[in-house]
């Protein structure tokens, strides 16, 4: 199968981007064939300090942990095993900043290979399954819901009190726990079939849309979807809006280029992004080219000549030396490689709310 992503992030009604997102790296073969192609969010908890540093943490954790899988390691031992190296090193920030649990921030990741789909989540963020014009969600958010609902179904509470529990929405497990017992891991892969479309995003998309609405926004070309989707989501004008982010997968048929990832301008605040995506393919000419060199070298003496012989007959001026390197505060620098994109820098916030699995309100 051939798996063609895209991206869009809004920073949504908040102060500051809590959401991180990551890609693994598309244009290594050796690697993609036996770990898959890799896409995961981070969703820093608002009702936390310093989401926005918890969910960058997690995500380049995550990435860094999963690049060293070997071809012996299942995917599922490899997602796990990185879920944890991201926690551990949310628990080790906190403890920097002398905090006991006191960042968070969910994940959810998803690797891709051949036909086959694994995913692991902690906490809330969504993984949907867009097929046959219908989509499903996934993975079980780690929810306060969860226990409420079952205590329904044993006759213990009353579904109106279930329903209108103030910590209904509260996370039960999420990065940067001291003991992370709570692990949603698809042990057997899920099949997937061309047409398919893999949805991977922050609750601020699905909590804000239904199901409906969000299928509304698969039209067009693939690459748009996230962009639709975010912007259907703000275009709600939903008061405490929370940050939104959205990676789509599209599963096509094989082709022979390879998986590109793009680069989508988030509007209203810049992006968090946990690893920068790679660039995209530029476009192969296989036509053999034509040396133009011999008629450069002829054209370059010609106009030599012809300037050193107009300048020895008529130059009579005075000749102005060129400084070759100038060094005013008008002088350019000398044109070389752009420079690399740097990560955001750890934005801290004081006023952050202080409570522990608890989101901001709208979330």
């Amino acid at each position: 199968m051939h798996f063609l992503p895209a991206n869009a992030q809004h920073i949504g009604d908040r102060h500051s981007q809590q959401d991180s997102f990551g890609f693994g790296d598309p244009d290594d073969r050796a690697f993609t064939s036996h770990g898959g192609f890799l896409a995961l969010v981070c969703d820093g908890m608002g009702g936390m300090e310093f989401g926005d540093a918890a969910s960058r943490a997690a995500a380049h954790a995550f990435l860094d942990a999963y690049k060293i899988k070997t071809p012996a390691e299942s995917i599922p031992a490899a997602l796990e095993r990185s879920t944890r190296a991201a926690n551990d090193a949310v628990v080790t920030l906190a403890h920097q900043y002398g905090l006991s649990e006191g960042m968070g921030t969910t994940l959810v990741a998803a690797a891709l290979v051949d036909s086959s789909l694994y995913y692991v989540s902690v906490g809330d963020s969504g993984l949907f399954l867009r097929r046959n014009g219908s989509l499903k969600m996934l993975n079980k958010p780690h929810i306060f819901a969860n226990l409420l609902d079952a205590a329904v179904a044993r006759g213990n509470l009353a579904p109106e009190d279930a329903e209108n529990h103030p910590e209904r929405e509260s996370l039960t497990s999420f990065i940067g726990a001291e003991s992370l017992e709570e692990i949603d891991l698809s042990a057997d892969p899920v099949p997937l079939q061309e047409g398919d479309v893999i949805l991977l995003a922050s609750d601020g998309l699905f909590k804000t849309l239904s199901n409906d609405e969000m299928l509304a926004s698969f039209r067009g070309a693939a690459q748009s979807w996230p962009e639709k989707l975010v912007e259907q989501t703000i275009g709600k004008h939903r008061e405490h809006q929370d940050n939104v982010t959205v990676l789509t997968i599209a599963v096509e048929r094989d082709q022979a280029q390879s998986v590109q990832v793009p680069s989508r301008v988030a509007q209203n605040g810049a992006p968090t992004v946990a690893a920068n995506p790679p660039a995209a393919n530029p476009q192969v000419n296989t036509t053999p080219k034509k040396s133009v060199m011999p008629w450069v070298v002829f054209l370059f003496l010609f106009v030599l000549a012809a300037g050193a012989g107009w300048w020895f007959f008529f130059g009579h001026g005075p000749v102005t030396r060129l400084n070759a390197s100038p060094t005013g505060p008008d002088s350019s620098p000398p044109v070389g490689a752009p420079p690399r994109a740097r990560p955001a820098d750890i934005k801290l916030d004081p006023e952050a709310p202080r409570s522990p699995a608890q989101k901001e309100p709208g979330r």
